[in-house]
């Protein structure tokens, strides 16, 4: 009897683990979701893809760690699932000792902004889950009835959140409305003594109109920037309309390590008028005339290559 209850014990202990390493798979996907564009920026400081590739493999990379963490509780392909999830644990492991060493990043953005953890942090964290993950090697498959519906359920699901609820700027762009501003304010804005010392009246620009405390701003300006400098874009073609204090502009400058651009100060009140409020703006303009207007998702990487060359 005494054996049985210790089997009993041991053997709810290990569920309780099994169901616990799966939540934790979905939360570190979950709070990679709520600060997708930070993510996919991480992805892209490895220069490793374009930018449309990598918001594709962002999205990979949450939707395999909610399959892993779902097929962890439900016990569906089990000894699949947990090599896979062993593997993905390696794997990242291997690339945060790599980041350790050679580029000493201050967040690796594994458990996205919600927490941020070093990479050596990270690594520790990694070793922990492995080792849990050892005392629930040793499982069986359930077997329920509508098993396949269920596995088939999760797997939709594990990639219908992160591609679905928070597409791609590609995607995203396909079906948003053009965005539009004021022209009239704009005209003037052109026409302004303090826009025309900038001479900005031939050739490509990239215009962006910001708040230095928009958090927003801050992620657009920080895009916009990463994309500039791993095509080694010509920065003067970049005009940042910046309003906020001198201190906050500082400090837009230094999270967003856009250094390179040319800044102009811009009264929060002209900058609504041509914006319609909405922040960031970003203007793409030729000859002093306006050729497209995007939000921070209509960043794409081409056009702006496209449009400002190097």
């Amino acid at each position: 009897m005494e054996q049985e209850n210790k089997d009993k014990i041991r053997t709810i202990a290990k569920t309780v683990l099994r169901i616990l390493l799966g939540l934790f798979f979905i939360a570190t996907a979950v709070m990679k979701l709520l600060s997708i564009e930070n993510f996919e920026l991480y992805i892209y400081s490895f220069n490793l893809f374009g930018f449309g590739l990598t918001s594709v493999i962002a999205r990979l990379v949450i939707a395999f760690e909610l399959l892993v963490g779902a097929g962890l509780i439900a016990k569906i392909q089990y000894r699949k699932i947990w090599w896979l999830t062993m593997s993905m644990l390696i794997g990242f492991t291997l690339l945060l000792i790599y980041v350790s060493i050679f580029r000493h990043d201050a967040n690796c953005h594994c458990m996205g902004d919600v927490v941020e953890l070093s990479p050596v942090a990270s690594i520790i964290k990694n070793i922990v889950v492995m080792a849990l993950m050892l005392l629930v090697r040793k499982e069986d498959d359930y077997f329920f009835k509508g098993k396949l519906a269920v596995g088939i359920a999760i797997v939709v699901a594990a990639l219908v959140v992160p591609y679905g609820l928070f597409p791609t700027d590609g995607i995203y762009n396909m079906f948003s409305k053009n965005k539009t501003l004021n022209t009239e304010s704009f005209t003037e804005f052109m026409q302004d003594s303090l826009t025309q010392t900038l001479q900005v009246d031939k050739g490509n620009y990239i215009f962006g109109y910001v708040s230095a405390g928009c958090g927003y701003c801050k992620l657009g300006t920080k895009k916009l920037n990463s994309i500039v400098d791993k095509n080694d874009l010509n920065t003067d073609r970049i005009v940042m309309f910046i309003w906020g204090k001198d201190e906050t502009i500082s400090t837009f400058k230094e999270e967003t390590g856009a250094y390179d651009f040319r800044y102009s100060k811009l009264s929060p009140i002209q900058s609504i008028q041509i914006t319609g409020g909405l922040f960031p703006t970003f203007v793409y303009v030729q000859d002093g005339k306006i050729v497209k207007v995007a939000d921070l998702k209509g960043l794409e990487e081409k056009k702006i290559i496209d449009f400002i060359g190097k």
